[in-house]
């Protein structure tokens, strides 16, 4: 084990809403960035760290410390895009600090994606940032000789989907309720939302337990598909979509739904597909 390493934690999906530089207008999905910084050993450690974010992140907020060595918050500098070094991420240095024996610190901030990369400095200035591709993190921790690094992957959204469900162990005969959030970045209006449900074999729907009744619920193979056309979605829309299930009599172990919604993105006319999967299992 290294003595002394480095951690970059970030959110799986990154739904783009970082405004508009000079913008009037609160951004719109902030995340949580967290640079872990770890001491495995009995003694104290002087260290320096870098962490370099992925091109279209945008810091928003003061960095939050936890932790027994709050002096570290005095040796940080942070490099937003720059023309003058030529910089196109965000980048935050820390030079000089002593570790605790045996600690763990955690830097916290808030940032947001923005709609394009940033090129030649420029925030905001360059291609759109294409629906679910990777958003790179870096990081690098130094003490003494010794060199820790990491990296952390997120995916840059349009259009995002969260599954949740009232119950995630069940009994048979029992209903419960599943909720599907469909959101829309800051940016874009989503045409021809779609959605559709694939209950296992186990499941059964509920007819009338939807706020949207769905335009199709059929048999296949045993499983449950139901689907819907949701209609459009505003930029920074969130559109909830309810509905109930029974757990069959006989139905036992890990029973999934799979769900998948895709829409046309009204200002590049492209697809954003997502699909996620939600598992409950029967005690």
């Amino acid at each position: 084990m290294k003595e002394c390493t480095i951690y970059i934690d970030v959110p799986e999906y990154f739904l783009k809403g970082a405004g508009i530089p000079n913008s009037q207008f609160v951004p719109s999905y902030i995340y949580k960035i967290k640079i872990i910084l770890k001491n495995n050993s009995p003694h104290e450690k002087l260290c320096s760290f870098s962490a370099a974010f992925g091109n279209g992140i945008r810091y928003l907020d003061k960095i939050e410390h936890e932790g027994p060595d709050d002096k570290l918050l005095n040796t940080l500098s942070i490099v937003e895009p720059c023309k003058e070094l030529n910089n196109d991420n965000v980048i935050i240095f820390g030079n000089n600090f002593v570790l605790s024996p045996n600690s763990t610190n955690i830097l916290s901030l808030d940032g947001a994606l923005c709609d394009k990369y940033t090129v030649n400095s420029t925030e905001n200035s360059g291609d759109k940032i294409p629906h679910r591709s990777k958003i790179k993190f870096y990081g690098h921790l130094i003490n003494e000789d010794k060199i820790d690094s990491c990296s952390a992957v997120s995916t840059a959204m349009d259009y995002n989907m969260v599954v949740t469900c009232e119950d995630k162990q069940v009994s048979p005969d029992t209903i419960t309720k599943y909720y599907v959030d469909l959101y829309t970045g800051q940016y874009d209006l989503a045409r021809k939302v779609y959605l559709r449900s694939i209950l296992d074999e186990g499941l059964e729907y509920i007819g009338d337990s939807c706020n949207l009744e769905p335009k199709n619920v059929y048999e296949y193979k045993g499983k449950t598909i139901i689907k819907w056309d949701v209609g459009s979605l505003q930029p920074s829309e969130i559109k909830r979509i309810g509905y109930k299930v029974r757990v069959k009599k006989d139905a036992r172990g890990m029973l999934a739904n799979r769900l998948n919604s895709n829409c046309v993105n009204n200002s590049t006319y492209t697809q954003c597909p997502v699909s996620r999967k939600f598992v409950i299992e029967v005690v």
